[in-house]
């Protein structure tokens, strides 16, 4: 939990005057080619966003919580569009949360105040106004996500105590960050499952990709998927995929595949080039879809060079500026239907008249295209100066190009948008107005129900399948593009009775090593199983490892401390993440033994206990890290340190 404790001198008005002045001067630069003002009661921050791959158009809306046209006082409101500019922020997608947390810290704080706004200031923010933001935020959203916006809240107040804004403040916040990997009741393995995709879906997923996806609108997005299936990338990170994104290399004497990648949640300035390594077979499937994507998407990508190097025109190959067109002609390289074109309102796109008949000038057809032409000609800002343009990108197509029902217009290429990918797995529309693969290919779930699935999804079923085939935590979170393991415990659904069968499999295949292990081996064959599952019946997953003492038979006499001689802890062999937390624990212990001595020379009854309790820990945590120096145990083994 965090908790403020800072000291600054009191607030001063000048401090608010520093701070917003500052704020002005970066948003004036960083929204130069805006019309759109500071004080302005809405931001389109869509200039802001590094990736072209979404259809969204962000928008932040300085007003009351819950309301579009009811203005937050400007004395509130500039002080947080400070806070949203001048604090780092990786992506605009992460605007949106921040201020919906300062709207509700204003509905707090207006309940304190009865309702009164006129003269709010800033020395005036305490602690309960806190309290009663979290508690708004708790009644309004899920309690994972008001974790969060607590965390949210409490940088807030840190940036405007360290600005001399308002006065120190101490206050922890409440929410309880939700430990999504540990729900072992019935209800939340429930839910948990409803996170993943079911099997028929998944099986649907493989047969549209190998049987139904023919035309090539289906066969660009089936393949997409297919590179989803094996990577586990973030949608936005699969839309961004450079067209040289394939990188294969031999390590050890084996030859890997893997596929070059932008990080989405990269922190820094620059964005993050990554690589994702596969396994044999995913890298199989991932060649073959990449490969078919490239040959889909290559004429597109020849058309988006052309738009590159004449970014102020569409031009129209075979006519010059001044060329008469006829309909036909006009209708044939926009890919119009015959006399669609006539529907096209004249202010947009005049149609002139002669002697010879109706007629259309080339240079207003080009203008007419440039109003419909994506405005940026790249799929994401590396962060560095340059941008990865449509040409370079793997995932492009012409405008329309997935539409039903408008046509397609070859000469304009934009980036594949997420909703694209969305639409083409789940319907969309109150009335279907959009239909899915699943529904166009009739692939239904058991109960008769079109079967639906989103990307991420697919992000989560991966990292389940990686979990129960004994991933690390550690390379799991790294093969996953993420940077802190905690994270990857959001993505982790085994249930208890999997978690169960994982150590039973352990000790059946010889991995796990102990009393219970040798007790295993040493019973006739027929005997076995009936020994596993009366032996194996809880196991619990604590940072130093795995333990299987059953709570429900006694309870446990080391209150939770394995560490210190337990005789049901496993250790799991070559776990980076296990060996570094031990290494941690070792030197707190060390440092809080120093301190004990030191009371003991000194006469203090108590310190004597605390010096016994410090050295039985120290010598639970180096058996337990003994494990890894054993040579003759295999990495991943799960190995009894205690009561062998």
């Amino acid at each position: 939990m965090n908790v403020i404790q800072l000291r600054q001198a009191p607030t001063s008005d000048n401090a608010i005057i520093n701070l917003v002045e500052a704020a002005r001067a970066k948003f004036a630069a960083e929204f130069s080619g805006s019309d759109q003002g500071f004080d302005s009661m809405i931001w389109n921050v869509k200039l802001k966003a590094d990736r072209t791959t979404s259809n969204t158009r962000p928008r932040l809306h300085f007003t009351r919580y819950g309301t579009l046209d009811a203005p937050l006082p400007a004395v509130f409101a500039d002080v947080i569009k400070s806070w949203l500019i001048l604090r780092p922020w990786s992506n605009v997608q992460s605007l949106g949360p921040r201020l919906d947390t300062a709207r509700l810290l204003w509905e707090a704080i207006l309940t304190r105040r009865k309702n009164v706004a006129d003269d709010f200031r800033w020395d005036d923010l305490c602690e309960e106004d806190l309290s009663q933001a979290e508690l708004l935020m708790l009644d309004k959203w899920f309690p994972s996500t008001a974790h969060k916006a607590a965390t949210r809240l409490i940088a807030l107040t840190e940036f405007l105590m360290a600005r001399r804004v308002c006065r120190p403040l101490y206050y922890t916040p409440q929410s309880p960050r939700i430990e999504d990997a540990h729900r072992h009741t019935i209800a939340g393995q429930e839910e948990r499952m409803a996170l993943l995709p079911s099997q028929r879906a998944l099986e649907g997923l493989a047969e549209i990709y190998n049987q139904h996806a023919t035309e090539p609108q289906d066969r660009l997005r089936a393949c997409a998927l297919a590179i989803l299936v094996v990577t586990g990338f973030r949608i936005g990170e699969l839309l961004t995929l450079p067209l040289n994104c394939e990188v294969e290399e031999e390590r050890a004497g084996k030859q890997r595949y893997g596929l070059r990648y932008y990080k989405e949640k990269a922190r820094g300035g620059e964005r993050m080039f990554a690589v994702r390594w596969l396994t044999t077979t995913g890298a199989e499937l991932a060649k073959q879809a990449v490969a078919e994507i490239g040959r889909l998407t290559q004429p597109f990508r020849e058309r988006a060079l052309i738009l590159e190097e004449n970014p102020e025109r569409v031009p129209i190959a075979g006519f010059s500026w001044a060329d008469r067109m006829t309909r036909t002609q006009v209708e044939e390289v926009m890919g119009l239907p015959d006399g669609s074109v006539n529907f096209i309102r004249r202010d947009k796109l005049p149609r002139h008249k002669d002697k010879r008949g109706y007629y259309y000038i080339a240079a207003e057809v080009e203008r007419y295209l440039l109003s419909l032409r994506a405005e940026k000609l790249w799929t994401i800002d590396r962060r560095d100066g340059t941008h990865q343009t449509l040409s370079e990108s793997l995932f492009i197509a012409p405008r329309n190009f997935f539409s039903f029902h408008n046509a397609t217009l070859p000469l304009l290429i934009e980036p594949v948008l997420r909703q694209q990918i969305a639409d083409f797995l789940s319907s969309r529309g109150s009335s279907v107005v959009i239909k899915s693969a699943f529904q166009r290919f009739d692939i239904r779930e058991a109960n008769g129900e079109y079967c639906q699935i989103t990307p991420h999804q697919l992000r989560h079923w991966l990292n389940t399948i990686a979990d129960k085939g004994g991933l690390p935590m550690e390379i799991l979170t790294r093969w996953m593009g993420r940077e802190n393991p905690r994270d990857t415990d959001a993505y982790r659904h085994l249930t208890c009775d999997e978690r169960l069968e994982q150590i039973r499999s352990s000790i059946r295949s010889g991995e796990t090593s102990g009393q219970a292990a040798e007790f295993y081996n040493s019973l006739a064959p027929e005997d076995r199983e009936e020994y596993l599952d009366g032996r194996v019946q809880a196991v619990h997953y604590t940072p130093f490892g795995v333990c299987l003492h059953d709570y429900s038979v006694s309870p446990c006499e080391f209150q939770m401390a394995c560490i210190r001689g337990c005789a049901d802890f496993l250790r799991i062999k070559g776990d980076q993440r296990q060996q570094t937390l031990l290494i941690q624990l070792e030197g707190r212990t060390e440092r809080i033994r120093g301190a004990s001595v030191k009371d003991l020379d000194g006469g203090k009854g108590l310190a004597k206990a605390w010096v016994d309790h410090c050295e039985k820990t120290l010598e639970g945590i180096r058996a337990a890290r003994a494990v890894d120096d054993d040579p003759t145990v295999e990495d991943g083994s799960m190995v009894r340190p205690f009561g062998n």
